[in-house]
């Protein structure tokens, strides 16, 4: 058994494929402090009657029925390699790749904190609107879309910078020409789409007699029975709602019944946004557009894409979407939907290692 031994071996007794289980499952690991990847990874595994060693918050050993032990690290496993990491984090790497093999991408080039003046006779040279966002971080930390003028510009570089923090990392921020369309996640196995997730910006639905305020804590309250978007309520403060600003509405804005407002211009689900399934309703060509953007980037066989498209319907062309990134190691949004059909990322992750290795 080697140094497993030392760990506690878990079986299973879960037969309920239900989402209540599943999310009970998180909640009680959750209090011990174990991460939400890596008790999915845990519940996925159990499930099927594996035997699960657990060796730190993050890391698990999942026994297969052949004797073999797959390590993961959250959800990543080892077929997830550093160094396709560190390519999907430095976000121009990963969209030379992507252009290489066909692919649309936006004009971008990255500058230091230092190189203001710079950066902003680029925005000029690509035209306004564009979007800034730090090139090392995630969960949209930082990031502003939509910029249409040097004062928005400005702002949107000192949040930029002020993202990093105390973070060691090169304060380096990505200029980018802004694409009008919605923001879908794609998350892929090989050559397989699992889920398609339209990450919709932080926003509330007038129902005629409340305010702004009043419908953010509303919708609050509904994110606080969703095991994952729980942890990410839209903000309260008229600071941090940036569209809201920018429209000149206040917290106490009554809108009309129906009338959608938007709160943020960062479209993540960290940011308050909506996680909505629309996996079925995807244009089998996109699916394959983003099997092939994960097949660019070596060193990974899973991954979230994301596109920015008008309409993922139909057919794509050279005009109708983008890919903006690929996300290392997605956060499980189509796990716990807003809205829609749960997806198991995490079993579809187990299945695709239980498939490679007990072939051995």
């Amino acid at each position: 058994m080697g140094f497993l031994s030392f760990f506690k071996k878990k079986k299973s007794l879960i037969n309920d494929n239900s989402f209540g289980k599943e999310a009970e499952f998180v909640v009680e690991s959750r209090k011990k402090n174990i991460g939400l990847k890596s008790s999915l990874m845990e519940y996925a595994a159990l499930k099927k009657g594996l035997e699960v060693a657990r060796a730190s918050r993050l890391l698990i050993f999942v026994k297969t029925k052949k004797g073999m032990k797959l390590p993961f690290s959250q959800m990543n496993g080892i077929h997830s390699s550093f160094v396709g990491r560190d390519m999907c984090n430095r976000k121009q790497i990963t969209r030379k790749l992507l252009k290489d093999q066909g692919l649309n991408v936006v004009d971008s080039k990255v500058f230091s904190k230092k190189q203001y003046q710079e950066a902003l006779k680029f925005a000029y040279q690509i035209g306004f609107p564009v979007v800034l966002k730090p090139t090392t971080l995630s969960r949209g930390r930082g990031v502003t879309t939509n910029i249409k003028d040097e004062n928005e510009f400005y702002n949107a570089w000192r949040d930029a910078i002020s993202a990093y923090r105390k973070s060691r990392k090169i304060k380096d921020v990505l200029v980018e020409k802004h694409f009008n369309g919605f923001d879908y996640r794609v998350f892929v196995i090989e050559d397989r789409v699992i889920s398609v997730t339209l990450r919709k910006q932080a926003n509330v639905i007038g129902d005629g007699t409340s305010t702004v305020l009043e419908l953010i804590q509303q919708k609050n309250k509904e994110r606080k029975l969703n095991p994952y978007l729980k942890a990410y309520p839209i903000p309260e403060d008229k600071s941090k709602l940036d569209l809201l600003v920018r429209q000149n509405l206040k917290l106490d804005y009554v809108p009309k019944k129906n009338e959608d407002v938007i709160l943020r211009s960062a479209s993540n689900i960290s940011a308050g946004g909506d996680s909505i399934d629309v996996t079925d309703k995807m244009h089998k060509d996109f699916k394959k557009l983003a099997i092939r953007a994960i097949n660019s980037v070596p060193g990974i066989s899973y991954a979230g894409v994301d596109f920015i498209a008008q309409d993922i319907t139909k057919k794509p062309n050279n005009t109708n979407y983008i890919v903006s990134e690929i996300e290392f190691s997605p956060a499980p949004l189509a796990q716990f939907p807003y809205k829609g059909e749960s997806r198991d990322l995490a079993g579809a992750i187990l299945d695709y290692y239980l498939k490679v290795y007990n072939k051995n």
